[in-house]
Formats: C-alpha cells, sequence, structure tokens
C-alpha cells in the first residue's frame, strides 16, 4: 500500500545529484564535454525522465539503482525530441549520430521483463483508419522502435506489472512527443491528429490508472502542468489532464 504522504515531484533535486555521474558516464562513452553538458541541462527537463523516476518512488524502489536506466531515458528521448525540429543543425546531426552509436552499443546488454513487445503506435494508427486518411506510409515513418524502447527500461519497475509499466513508458513517451510535434501535425489535417491524440489519451490515461490507481489523479494532473509549462500550443481535450 503507499503512503499518503508522497507526491509527484519534479525530481530535478535527485537530476541534480546525479549530473556527475551522468557526465561522466556520457563522457566514457564518446560524448564531448560540451555535449556531455547540454544532455544533463535536457536530462532536467525531461518529463519523461521525471515521471520515470516519480514512478521507481512509488513503487518503493531505490532510485539509486536506476542510474543506467535514467542514461539511456535520456539518450532515447533525446533522438526523439531532436527528431521534432525541422531545421537540423551540424551541431545536432552529429550529436543524433553519436548518441545513435552509443544506442547500438548498449542495445544487446538492456535486458527487458517484457517477452512481447507490442506495437501500440500501430494499433492506435489501426483504429482511426477507418475514420481518417492516414496512409500507411506515415504509419511506418513512425517512432515505434524508440517507445519500444522506453516501455522496455519502464518495465523494470515492476516486476508483478512489467507488461503495463511496458504500456505505459511507451503510451507516455508517443503522448509526450505527439503533443509538441508541430511539424507532423502540419503534414495532416488537423482532424486526422485530433482523432490520433483522443485515442492515445483515453489509452494513456487507462493505463495509468493500471499501474498506479491511488495516484491516477497526481500523475496525469502534474504529467499536464508539465506539459503546458514547455508548449504554448493549444491544450488538447481541455479538461481531460
Amino acid at each position: 500500500m503507499f503512503k499518503t504522504t508522497k507526491s509527484i515531484k519534479g525530481q530535478k533535486h535527485f537530476i541534480k545529484l546525479k549530473s556527475k555521474e551522468i557526465n561522466i558516464w556520457l563522457i566514457e562513452h564518446g560524448i564531448t564535454k560540451k555535449e556531455a553538458k547540454v544532455l544533463v541541462e535536457f536530462a532536467h527537463e525531461n518529463i519523461i525522465l521525471k515521471v520515470f523516476l516519480n514512478l521507481i518512488s512509488l513503487e518503493g524502489k531505490n532510485k539509486n539503482h536506476f542510474i543506467n536506466e535514467m542514461i539511456h531515458i535520456i539518450l532515447y528521448s533525446r533522438l526523439l525530441y531532436t527528431n521534432l525540429d525541422a531545421a537540423e543543425t551540424k551541431q545536432i546531426k552529429i550529436e543524433k549520430l553519436k548518441i545513435t552509436k552509443i544506442i547500438e552499443t548498449i542495445l544487446p546488454s538492456i535486458q527487458s521483463n517484457v517477452d512481447f513487445k507490442i506495437n501500440y503506435e500501430k494499433e492506435l494508427f489501426n483504429r482511426i483508419k477507418t475514420f481518417s486518411n492516414f496512409s500507411d506510409e506515415i504509419i511506418n515513418k513512425r517512432k515505434h522502435f524508440y517507445y519500444s524502447e522506453i516501455g522496455k527500461i519502464f518495465s523494470k519497475i515492476s516486476d508483478d506489472k512489467a507488461d503495463a509499466f511496458y504500456k505505459y513508458g511507451y503510451l507516455l513517451s508517443m503522448y509526450i512527443i505527439t503533443y509538441f510535434e508541430s511539424d507532423f501535425e502540419e503534414k495532416i489535417n488537423t482532424y486526422n491528429n485530433f482523432l490520433f491524440k483522443l485515442e492515445l489519451n483515453d489509452l494513456l490515461c487507462e493505463t495509468t490508472k493500471d499501474i498506479s490507481p491511488f495516484y491516477f489523479n497526481s500523475i496525469i494532473s502534474k504529467l499536464n502542468n508539465w506539459l503546458t509549462s514547455k508548449s504554448k500550443m493549444f491544450r488538447f481535450k481541455e479538461g481531460a489532464w
């Protein structure tokens, strides 16, 4: 049973405490000091990472045992975030190449509690294809690999609910990226995007209840606050979060 004194926090203090450790790891794996500094700063504002650390605490686990997982989330989510920029600078291209190389190196060592990796992104697209004009070409260009890897990391939080935590990590990362994905919105009509977000929002809410029914309201409220504080875009499904 969770203690009622627990709350959803920004986790900046813990991330700051681990900044030196994260910085050293990045440099040891081929990232320059300047690039490592940028990634550590990115970690402080990383919503996926904040939620991950909160769930570890809510499950009664020690966050200090998840430092490698923290770093992996930083790397995967960094690639997702940088892909949102329409104009890709030379510096970003170099950073992405380095991170991709690191991921290819560490990927075999990332163990998962989940045997079957469901593609929830494709499932969501298939649900609304009948009512929209999404093409298979658009679906195939999406980001299942990154969402799935983040989901695998989340699955490590709980042995009993590994599948549910995989699903939550997958949907959470997809929801956050979709929220900020202005370039994607320009390529498809607003109705299509609304349908996708509607389905995704509902599924994420259901999964949040599955993994943490006691803290359901706190998690979605804090997530919404973090998202809206980082974006001036319209709030999707006002009041749902």
